[in-house]
């Protein structure tokens, strides 16, 4: 059943993430325009482009990615409970928590390997 209901719940992320991200990625470019004359700067490489605006970019397009991922989550969460009745299976953790995990470990077994030497 775990299985299942992952790719049940990865079904509804695809589903639901494919319209927020068409909408997020609207309403960032009408944000900018409407504070910024011009067109945004999508390639910051580009002769011309002033460093305050290529930071602004990305600063506002990093923002925007992480709240549609929210959305996306919270919005795919809820219709897997209205559908399913049971809650969702948890999503991945980030490989930032991996790294401490596997850091935890091995200062445990570092731990180990110590008390046992005494």
């Amino acid at each position: 059943m775990a299985a299942g209901s992952a790719i049940g719940m990865k079904a509804m992320s695809i589903v639901i993430g494919i319209p927020v991200g068409i909408v997020t990625k609207k309403a960032v470019e009408r944000a900018w325009t409407a504070v910024r004359p011009g067109d945004p700067p999508r390639q910051p490489t580009e002769r011309g482009v002033r460093w305050a605006d290529a930071i602004a970019w990305a600063a506002l397009s990093g923002a925007s990615v992480v709240i549609a991922e929210l959305m996306t989550r919270r919005s795919a969460e809820a219709a897997f409970r209205a559908l399913t009745g049971s809650e969702p299976p948890p999503g991945k953790k980030p490989k930032v928590h991996k790294k401490a995990g596997a850091a935890d470990m091995a200062r445990a077994a570092a731990t180990r390997v110590a008390s046992n030497d005494d």
